[in-house]
């Protein structure tokens, strides 16, 4: 079992990643917090799917269980109040631990209503979803969406752990593992060249999941995020390079409901968008270009429902949480591997990007 850990003083805490440790995770915790009671909070697939492994679970950690509807539409301030309705009927006091099992969804949701829940308690996120492995389980973004736009209510609130276990992605769909891996993509733009060219090279047998390359690939992109967070917790600074695509790509989630649309979906929408932005910007040598185009063959988005109108989409942009002083901040690729923040881009250009990519 590998651990990697995020350095935030006396709030770091460590992230343990390995195949078939599932059921090691009850005496870690008993271990941890031996006078502490426990909670779980999943979704009803995961509750159905893994039934037997939440029984043995509860066995030695006598859980408190609440499941929420499956989906990102369910990130709400309705499904967020169920759980901590939950959390107060079990009389659970400030000592108590909740688990996040399951996806990004789970895991943001669950967070907030620890953070929120007798004003913070202690949380462990356990992620099911490539997802939430390489991305939303580490760095204490919490929150749920808003009609107005995604993850406008939340609070930071760091886990206290983190556990792996890469045997969950053996029930993943093939487009929930897609999906997942446009996060993982995302590193190749802001983790240096050497993961730009790890995912370069190793691509194809990432998206088959064999074990070894896509263990090395989460390890890698869990090491690049402890990193980042460790140097800059509450993105003021360089967090914001993890939005990479993500302006467009919340924008396109927002456009289409949070139904059909995956987030990892519009992750890749929003590559191609951040990559044609920063050519736009010159933000790039023109050299730099072929290896870019190489990137997006290797990873096509997906199809949308229907064709998005860029005026909307640009509309929708104003009201993301990466919004500052009234401007839109864009992740752009500077070189292979790097990447920078821009809150100086023009609106003609932007509509100019998204006709482009979306051709209305």
């Amino acid at each position: 079992m590998q651990e990697i850990t995020v350095p935030l003083g006396a709030r770091s805490y460590p992230i343990n990643l390995g195949s078939g440790i599932a059921d090691r995770l009850p005496e870690a915790l008993i271990d941890r917090f031996p006078h502490s009671r426990f909670a779980l909070v999943t979704n009803t697939t995961l509750l159905s799917l893994y039934s037997g492994r939440i029984e043995a679970w509860s066995r030695h950690l006598r859980l408190t269980i609440h499941a929420v509807p499956d989906g990102e539409q369910h990130k709400s301030i309705e499904t967020w109040k169920s759980i901590l309705d939950a959390l107060v009927a079990a009389r659970l006091e400030r000592t108590a631990v909740i688990l996040a099992f399951g996806g990004g969804v789970v895991g943001d949701m669950t967070g907030f209503a620890a953070s929120s829940y007798l004003r913070g308690v202690n949380y462990v996120q356990v992620p099911t979803t490539l997802l939430a492995m390489v991305d939303s389980s580490v760095g204490g973004k919490t929150g749920v969406n808003h009609p107005a736009g995604k993850n406008l209510i939340g609070a930071f609130h760091q886990p206290c752990l983190v556990w792996v276990d890469t045997d969950f992605l053996s029930t993943l769909p093939p487009r929930e593992f897609l999906a997942g891996y446009a996060e993982l993509f995302k590193y190749a733009f802001i983790g240096g060249r050497d993961m730009f060219d790890f995912i370069r090279s190793f691509h194809g047998r990432l998206i088959q999941r064999e074990t070894g390359p896509l263990h090395d690939g989460i390890s890698r992109a869990i090491a690049i995020k402890a990193r980042i967070v460790g140097a800059d917790e509450r993105e003021s600074g360089s967090r914001a390079l993890l939005n990479f695509g993500h302006t467009f790509a919340h924008a396109i989630e927002k456009y289409f409901n949070y139904e059909s649309v995956l987030h990892g979906e519009a992750v890749v929408w929003g590559i191609v968008c951040a990559i044609d932005l920063g050519r736009r910007l010159g933000a790039f040598p023109s050299g730099s270009l072929p290896l870019y185009e190489l990137m997006l063959r290797l990873l096509k988005p997906s199809p949308l429902p229907q064709t998005p109108d860029a005026g909307r989409l640009y509309e929708a942009m104003f009201t993301d949480k990466k919004v500052s002083k009234g401007r839109l901040r864009f992740v752009v690729p500077t070189e292979p591997g790097s990447s920078v923040v821009r809150d100086d881009v023009s609106p003609e250009t932007v509509l100019a990007t998204l006709l482009q990519v979306f051709g209305a």
